[in-house]
C-alpha cells in the first residue's frame, strides 16, 4: 500500500523499486503469451511507461500487482494482433511477388520464343551458302578452317560469309535486341 501510495505522488525511488519487483515475472508472464524474450522484454517496458506516464491518474486501492499483470496482458494480445496483420500483410507481398515471378517467367519464355523464331526466319533468309556456312560455325562448333576444309573453299570466304550473316542478323534482330536489354533493366 505504501508503494501505491508514493507511485501516484511520483517518486521516482518507489517506482524503480516496483519495476525491479515486478520486471522478471511481468516478462516470464508476457512470453507465455508470446514467446519471444526479447518481444515480452519490450511489452512490459511498455507496461511500465505506460504505469509511469498515468502515475498521477492511476486509481489503485490495493495493489499494483493485478494491474500491471493486466497491462501486460492487454498489451500482449495488441502484440498478437499486430502480429496477424502483418503476417497478413507480408504474404500478400509474397503472394504478389511469386505470381510476378511467374509472370516475368512466363514473358521470358514467350520473348525467348519469339527471339528463337526470328532468328530461325532471319536465318532462313540467309543466301544459302552463307546460311550454310553460319550454321557449321554456330550449330555445328566448326571453326573456320575446319568449315572451308569441308566446303573446300578458303579461310577468308568462311569470315567473309561469316561476317555477312552477322551483319543480317544484327540488322534483322536489332529492334528484338534492344527490347530485351530494356526488359532485363526493368
Amino acid at each position: 500500500m505504501k508503494l501505491i501510495k508514493n507511485t501516484k505522488t511520483s517518486e521516482e525511488q518507489t517506482f524503480e523499486l516496483i519495476f525491479r519487483r515486478y520486471y522478471v515475472r511481468l516478462c516470464g508472464f508476457a512470453n507465455k503469451f508470446i514467446g519471444d524474450t526479447a518481444e515480452s522484454e519490450e511489452i512490459v517496458q511498455e507496461a511500465f511507461l505506460n504505469v509511469w506516464k498515468k502515475r498521477e491518474k492511476l486509481n489503485l486501492d490495493d495493489d499494483i500487482r493485478p494491474y500491471l499483470f493486466k497491462s501486460v496482458q492487454n498489451l500482449c494480445y495488441n502484440f498478437l494482433e499486430h502480429q496477424k496483420v502483418e503476417d497478413k500483410y507480408y504474404k500478400v507481398i509474397y503472394d504478389v511477388y511469386k505470381n510476378q515471378k511467374k509472370d516475368y517467367q512466363t514473358f521470358e519464355s514467350v520473348m525467348y520464343s519469339e527471339l528463337q523464331a526470328k532468328v530461325d526466319e532471319v536465318i532462313e533468309s540467309l543466301p544459302q551458302r552463307c546460311r550454310e556456312i553460319f550454321c557449321l560455325s554456330r550449330w555445328d562448333g566448326l571453326k573456320y578452317g575446319e568449315i572451308a576444309e569441308k566446303l573446300q573453299i578458303s579461310v577468308k570466304t568462311v569470315e567473309t560469309q561469316m561476317s555477312r550473316a552477322l551483319v543480317i542478323l544484327r540488322k534483322e534482330l536489332s529492334d528484338y535486341l534492344v527490347f530485351m536489354i530494356i526488359t532485363l533493366l526493368l
